[in-house]
This record gives C-alpha cells, structure tokens and sequence, in this order.
C-alpha cells in the first residue's frame, strides 16, 4: 500500500509497505554523505530504500536487519534495542497479523516508562507516519508483513 502524504525530507518516513517489504524516505544529509548533485555540491534530499528484512525506524535512525523475523523470535533483547532509542511511544508491528507477545518481554520498555503499543505491521507503518509527522518522539520495531 502506498502512503500519501507532505514529505518531509528531513527525517525517516514509510513511503509504502507490501508483502515482504517496507519502502522508506532516508534523508540524504550532506554532513552524511560525499554524494554530489549535478553542479557538484553535497547532495541533499531524499532516497528511497527498499527494505525486507525487520527494521527499527524513527525520525532520525534507521535500525536495519533488527534480528526477530517473527514475533516467536523476538526476545527482551531485541525490545531493549527499541527502549535504548528512548521513544515517548514504541510501536510494535508484528507481521501480517496481530500477535500478542508475552508481556513479560517488554519490562525494558515498563522499566523505561515508555509506552508500546503492538499491532500487525501495516497498522504499525501508517500509525508511525502519523506520530511522527506530528513530530512525537516515536520508534516504530517492524516484522514483514
């Protein structure tokens, strides 16, 4: 499914996600990169990167290849992972369909005082679109659809 809205070229956002993959908008930061523009200034801007492994996303990191490939794998480890970014809210995409996790596998996030909120993959992609447009300090910890 595509995702339609204002692009903001300064932080990480899903452009569309589908079965076995999750398009994002990586900024291009100059201070980032060598790349060049056409005159041959720093390139600024946006790329789209296609990922297909699980992935961590907030407005400012992108944690590729996150370990748990399903919900069975994920482990207090991998949610540490997501608590050490220090998010107001995580959100917990678990595939193509909701699965609930053993609470107890959250204590890093409880610990932490951060809310989590699970949810199938897709739902997790537009609801991180929007918390983050909305410039709420959110992470978004995304298994395939």
């Amino acid at each position: 499914m595509q995702v339609h809205q204002d692009l903001d070229i300064h932080h990480y956002t899903i452009k569309s996600y589908g079965k076995g993959e999750i398009s994002v908008l990586v900024p291009l930061l100059a201070e980032l990169t060598e790349e060049t523009d056409a005159s041959g200034n720093p390139a600024k801007g946006l790329q789209q990167e296609t990922l297909t492994t699980s992935t961590i996303i907030t407005s400012n990191h992108l944690i590729r290849n996150w370990p748990p490939q399903t919900i069975e794998e994920l482990t207090e480890a991998h949610v540490q992972t997501l608590a050490d970014l220090n998010p107001e809210i995580a959100i917990i995409g678990t595939g193509p369909r909701l699965q609930w996790p053993e609470r107890a596998l959250f204590k890093p996030l409880i610990d932490a005082g951060i809310g989590y909120e699970i949810m199938d993959t897709a739902a997790a992609c537009r609801t991180y679109n929007v918390l983050s447009y909305e410039g709420r300090p959110v992470a978004a910890a995304l298994m395939m659809i």
